[in-house]
């Protein structure tokens, strides 16, 4: 379900966490992955988790983000596209 897709964090440490193990050991192949949780257990961690898939990735350093920062994003890209 996942190659292809645009895949869409902005709240969820886990979650992206979660997506990134799915690329990284089962070979998913999104389109797009925008990792922006917001947060301080396992934020930055989940980021550095995605930062080692090999997959087209948006996301911010640190603590930062949330969900209406990564909804502006894809807006952004949609815009751009």
């Amino acid at each position: 379900l996942l190659d292809g897709a645009i895949v869409l964090i902005g709240n969820a440490p886990l979650a992206l966490a979660r997506i990134a193990r799915y690329v990284l050991e089962e070979s998913a192949r999104p389109a797009l992955v925008v990792g922006m949780p917001v947060g301080f257990v396992n934020v930055v961690e989940s980021k550095a988790l995605l930062a080692r898939c090999a997959v087209p990735q948006i996301t911010l350093e640190g603590r930062r983000g949330g969900s209406a920062l990564a909804v502006a994003t894809l807006h952004a890209v949609m815009e751009s596209a």
